[in-house]
């Protein structure tokens, strides 16, 4: 990227950001249209500079013709955001002019998608829009007889996506606007200020201590990472460059190594306070208070930290594997007296949601916050370049799931205007035979298949239109359905073969991606039982210090327990055996259903299983100790 096309991309990105800083301030309500519109138009301009036509394949000039494009087809729809919002949806003839601008509008935003994302959701886009006007023709094709429909015609179509709120500039690109924008940049400058330093190095001093030492920080320091970046593949680069190298120092295999990190920076999107930019969707698409959405979200992330952090610690209790130095991890005090203040955004964000104020008005101090807490102390200050460094990537970030947000909604707007909701919904009830638990299944199925290769974001807003619905007929709470299609999309950067997060930390750990996605996908199969435990025990979702509260808990952390010590194969100072493993997964199985019978029987089970591996351990103790006394 040349100098010019980087300066230019500054002053973009920081004029993006004033805009939405006067959208969310208390001084100005701007009009959704004109809020979405101006924010896509940023997004369309900035991804165009940002991912250049290769001119080996298009002259130079496609993307000044592109950007111009999308100047008058988006512009258009901010200049004339009154008659829009007041246009009677298909029922009148769209003029010459206004076809043009709007397919003219979905042109560009799928070729910056494609542009950004690649061609996984542009072609399931395209996919979609073919699907809308050949669908009357799917009746002659016995199989897909049940996905036919009445067709949609050309206005009806230009209609539903560009001039309503439920195509383009619909909910998902309208929580990009609104709450996801000022959270991405929030993040980006925090880090650019030292913040992602500090938490990395006050993980390392608290965790350094324990057996397997930066493997517990690598989960830890990706959940507190993943909180201001949002996205796993960024959280891998950056944690992952440092904790990595200090797990293969340590001890572990490569392949470890980078599957902790790559599934533990995943997590990252579903810890609260501040979550993935899917979490602010699913506020809006449930009608719900963002901090409702994030408190349903604290239990399920403590016990996806919690199976991370039992599976590396029994590895390196296999392994035996030491601490690490003083030298190395550092004092918790003095390190988090050096950054004590990048705490203040956080507390700023948290504090007022708390009292009542919504997130984007939340974030919109916590923005500012970030921006004056590098100059609080000598120490921690910046330069403006490097803030506006800060600004710019975030921005980029930003544009990213702009993109996509506006084509997930022409995927949504399409489901909507086409009745395959209805049609699919139907589909998966009659092969699960009306059974919640076979749906779940094949929720999860349905999730890694939607969700392959394409970033969170769009796959959850995918899988909330076509699968979540299913489940909620099917009797499953509609929070926790919700819940379970995010959870499944999130793990989706995890999941072999697209496992974009073992993509990213595979050359960290020079290792193959392959071997790296495999042992992601094994070390975290018990995180995969958590959202079948959530839609079981709905008050997983709605925390209360109540009896029933804290045994759902524990019986849990005793399913992800299971699974984890199954995963390692060691428990009791010795190996576990392939009976002993397949017990372990019965007691997992045990504790899903609050039933008092199974969850008596699994906590029996486990502690037969310990006290067995004692036994064995203390035998095979004694059996070496008479071997050293043999060759004395």
């Amino acid at each position: 990227m040349n100098d010019r096309r980087v300066v230019i991309i500054s002053v973009l990105a920081v004029m993006m950001t004033l805009f939405h800083l006067a959208a969310a301030s208390p001084f100005w309500i701007a009009p959704n249209l004109v809020l979405r519109g101006v924010h896509l138009l940023f997004a369309v301009i900035i991804g165009i500079l940002m991912f250049p036509a290769r001119t080996r394949f298009f002259p130079r000039w496609v993307d000044g013709a592109l950007m111009a494009l999308g100047i008058l087809c988006i512009g258009y729809a901010v200049v004339e955001h009154q008659a829009i919002s007041v246009r009677p949806p298909w029922t009148l003839e769209a003029s010459p002019f206004e076809l043009f601008v709007a397919l003219g509008a979905i042109v560009v935003v799928l070729e910056v998608t494609r542009r950004s994302l690649g061609m996984t959701i542009t072609g399931l886009c395209l996919a979609f829009i073919a699907y809308a006007f050949v669908g009357p023709y799917l009746r002659f094709v016995d199989w897909l007889r049940p996905l036919a429909h009445r067709g949609v015609g050309i206005n009806e179509f230009v209609d539903q996506m560009y001039f309503s709120f439920e195509g383009i500039f619909g909910t998902a690109l309208g929580v990009s606007a609104e709450y996801i924008f000022l959270f991405v940049m929030f993040g980006a400058v925090l880090q650019v200020a030292g913040g992602g330093d500090f938490f990395i190095n006050l993980t390392r001093a608290a965790t350094g201590a324990s057996r397997g030492g930066p493997a517990k920080m690598a989960v830890i320091a990706s959940g507190l990472m993943g909180m201001m970046s949002g996205s796993s593949v960024a959280n891998v680069a950056t944690t992952g460059s440092l904790t990595i190298p200090m797990m293969k120092k340590l001890g572990y295999p490569a392949r470890f190594a980078g599957a902790v990190e790559a599934i533990a920076s995943t997590g990252g999107q579903i810890t609260p306070p501040i979550m993935g930019a899917a979490a602010f969707l699913m506020a809006a698409i449930l009608g719900r208070d963002y901090l409702e959405i994030a408190s349903a979200a604290l239990i399920p992330a403590l016990l996806f930290f919690a199976a991370l952090l039992i599976a590396v610690h029994f590895t390196a209790l296999k392994s035996d594997l030491a601490p690490l130095e003083e030298g190395e991890r550092g004092s918790t005090w003095n390190t988090f007296k050096a950054g004590w203040t990048f705490i203040i955004p956080v507390a700023v964000i948290i504090g007022m949601m708390l009292k009542g104020y919504t997130a984007s008005f939340s974030a919109f101090f916590g923005v500012l916050a970030t921006l004056a807490v590098p100059f609080l102390r000598r120490s921690t200050f910046i330069t403006f370049p490097r803030l506006v460094t800060g600004i710019k990537l975030g921005v980029q970030g930003a544009v990213i799931v702009a993109a996509a947000c506006a084509s997930a909604g022409i995927i949504v707007g399409i489901v909507q205007i086409s009745g395959l909701g209805f049609r699919f919904s139907a589909l998966v009830t009659d092969i699960a035979g009306n059974n919640l638990d076979a749906a779940l299944f094949l929720a999860m199925i349905a999730s890694f298949i939607f969700g392959m290769g394409m970033p969170t974001t769009p796959a959850y807003i995918v899988q909330a239109t076509l699968v979540a619905p299913v489940l909620i007929k099917l009797g499953a709470d509609p929070l926790a359905a919700h819940f379970f299609v995010f959870y499944y999309a999130v793990l989706g950067q995890v999941t072999p073969p697209l496992a974009v997060a073992a993509y990213a930390a595979a050359p960290i750990a020079k290792e193959t991606p392959s071997r790296v996605g495999w042992s992601a996908f094994a070390l975290g199969i018990p995180v995969y039982i958590i959202p079948f435990l959530f839609v079981a025990n709905t008050e997983l979702l709605a925390p209360q210090m109540t009896p029933e509260f804290l045994a759902t808990v524990l019986r849990s952390l005793v399913a992800i327990g299971a699974l984890s010590i199954m995963i390692v194969g060691w428990i009791g100072g010795t190996r576990l055996p392939v009976v002993g493993r397949v017990l372990l997964l019965a007691v997992a199985a045990l504790m899903i259903h609050p039933d008092l019978t199974t969850t008596l029987a699994g906590l029996a089970l486990a502690a037969a299983i310990y006290v067995v591996q004692r036994w064995r351990a203390k035998g095979e103790a004694r059996t070496r100790g008479d071997a050293l006394k043999e060759g004395v």
